[in-house]
């Protein structure tokens, strides 16, 4: 069940520390977040590496 909402802004692990994403979809069957890092880069996420 996802904790964060879609829109939310979040700060990423590592290899990506100092930079925020935007959650911009969940994925249930995989449990993980697709965050946007910038214009082109999007990553999935587990829940437990974001930080609100």
């Amino acid at each position: 069940m996802p904790t964060l909402k879609i829109g939310t802004t979040v700060k990423l692990p590592n290899p990506y520390l100092k930079i925020a994403g935007t959650i911009i979809a969940y994925y249930a069957t995989k449990d993980q977040y697709l965050v946007r890092l910038g214009v082109s880069q999007q990553c999935y996420f587990k829940p437990d590496k974001l930080i609100a």
